[in-house]
């Protein structure tokens, strides 16, 4: 009797043993288990941090290149501009060059020139309204803004 009770406690003992031995592993699995999900959601965090601080990155340049590609548009627009506005100032140099225009405002011109209007019976603001924009359109026509910009169209086409 003694000798299966002892072998039943060794048998106790061997199942108590491989009962804690399974335990232990299963925790150990368990534990290695939480690591690797550990493990993993940080490498997906830090995929998702590199794939944000990429994509920041691309925004930050493609915001860069944009503006300036406007800012040189502006520039080319003002330099255009600058051009058209000059071919204004011919009509302007004209118009000072013109005999009279000078005279302009002069009690003895005004005198004269309306004594000659009534004379020959024109409207003279009539006449000189139409002349100065008869003169204002050729000088656009010639060297006129519209026509520098249309220069300046043709030739950036051409770029």
């Amino acid at each position: 009797k003694q000798q299966q009770q002892q072998q039943q406690q060794k048998q106790q003992q061997q199942q108590q043993q491989a009962t804690a031995a399974a335990e232990q592993g299963a925790k150990q699995a368990a534990a290695q288990k939480a690591q690797q999900q550990e493990a993993q959601q940080r490498a997906a965090e830090t995929a998702s941090a590199e794939a944000k601080r990429q994509a920041e990155e691309e925004y930050r340049k493609r915001r860069m290149q944009e503006d300036a590609a406007y800012r040189r548009q502006q520039e080319q627009r003002q330099k255009m501009d600058e051009m058209a506005d000059s071919a204004d100032d011919s009509f302007k140099q004209f118009m000072k060059e013109e005999d009279g225009e000078d005279q302009m405002g002069d009690a003895d011109y005004e005198d004269s020139a309306n004594a000659l209007a009534g004379a020959i019976g024109w409207n003279r603001k009539e006449i000189e309204s139409k002349a100065d924009n008869a003169v204002k359109q050729l000088t656009q026509a010639i060297g006129g803004k519209k026509v520098v910009q249309s220069l300046q169209g043709m030739m950036a086409g051409i770029r």
